[in-house]
């Protein structure tokens, strides 16, 4: 009988033991708070290594086997996440499958406009109806002043503060490269010089070529002749085309520069620093027409007859040559 009772006893003690072990060896290490981001399109092994390496789990393996056990490997969501203390590992596990993510990570490219950003937010679920930010935007005139850029958004912020925060970078960029601040009194020149970027951005694929052309629209303008952007007629109809017909160019809208004299009324998209400098510095040329060849750079011309030759070597093929020709003579 004390033989039995040693045993089990003895039982008990390897069984504690062995409780104790797991425990010790799966406790969760102590962090201070931190974020922690998971790339879009990393595995279970990947994106448990990335969790070892911050801090957060102790061992992938037992990661890799409760995600297993859990039937959730391709259920685990990218993001930026917040941890701190110890966090249990079944917790943290939670959290990557409901997608409890602390901050959002969001990539503005440059050139992008209102319409642009708002679904790239909705995609990213910051926000739940992009007309809602289009709206906002549109009643509030920021088409022009949301820098692009590469943001990390609370995830439960409001429009407002997302636009506020892509306002407050696009005045910093700005100011420094103007060396003034923006002001009630310099506003309409700030507006000009955004809106020329804009259409600078959209026109200019080349770096070396957005101060040439910036100088090319503001010379047009001084001798009060119409722009002829593309740019702003694709901006008049809503999406990009790879050649505009005819009828396009004929769109009876005050963003269409082949038939309005001028500036369009806003900007056509949110530039990038390089072409807001480009308006602010132009280059002077000769050069009078620039002309896109659909390779995503440009021919640029001094005369017209010289811009009718390069029409005719471009776009000879494209059915709205004819309208190009006819807008350039007024």
């Amino acid at each position: 009988m004390g033989r039995k009772v040693k045993i089990i006893f003895l039982a008990l003690g390897i069984l504690t033991f062995a409780f104790l072990l797991i425990k010790i060896i799966t406790l969760p290490p102590f962090i201070p708070t931190k974020l922690v981001e998971i790339p879009e399109d990393k595995n279970a092994y990947e994106i448990g290594k990335i969790l070892k390496e911050e801090g957060v789990i102790k061992n992938v393996k037992w990661f890799l086997y409760w995600t297993n056990k859990y039937n959730v490997q391709k259920k685990l969501r990218a993001g930026i996440y917040e941890f701190s203390g110890r966090t249990p590992l079944k917790k943290v596990i939670e959290r990557l499958v409901k997608g409890e993510i602390a901050v959002v990570k969001v990539t503005i490219p440059e050139g992008a406009n209102i319409y642009d950003i708002g679904e790239i937010l909705e995609k990213s679920r910051l926000i739940k109806d992009k007309g809602e930010f289009i709206e906002f935007a549109k009643k509030n005139n920021l088409e022009g002043y949301l820098f692009p850029d590469t943001y990390y958004f609370p995830y439960k912020i409001t429009i407002e503060g997302i636009c506020l925060k892509m306002w407050n970078n696009f005045k910093n960029v700005f100011e420094q490269i103007y060396d003034e601040e923006i002001n009630e009194k310099n506003w309409e020149e700030v507006k000009k010089i955004v809106t020329v970027a804009s259409i600078v951005e959209k026109e200019a694929s080349l770096s070396m070529e957005r101060k040439v052309i910036a100088g090319i629209i503001y010379k047009r303008l001084k001798k009060n002749i119409p722009i002829a952007s593309c740019s702003t007629v694709e901006y008049a109809l809503g999406y990009r085309k790879k050649r505009l017909t005819n009828s396009d160019l004929k769109i009876n809208s005050p963003y269409n520069t082949y038939i309005h004299k001028g500036l369009p009324p806003t900007p056509i998209c949110n530039p990038s620093k390089d072409s807001l400098i480009a308006a602010l510095h132009p280059l002077k040329t000769d050069y009078m027409f620039f002309l896109s060849k659909g390779d995503g750079t440009n021919y640029f011309s001094k005369t017209y007859s010289e811009h009718l030759s390069a029409i005719k070597t471009y776009l000879s093929t494209q059915s709205n040559s004819d309208t190009e020709i006819s807008n350039e003579k007024n």
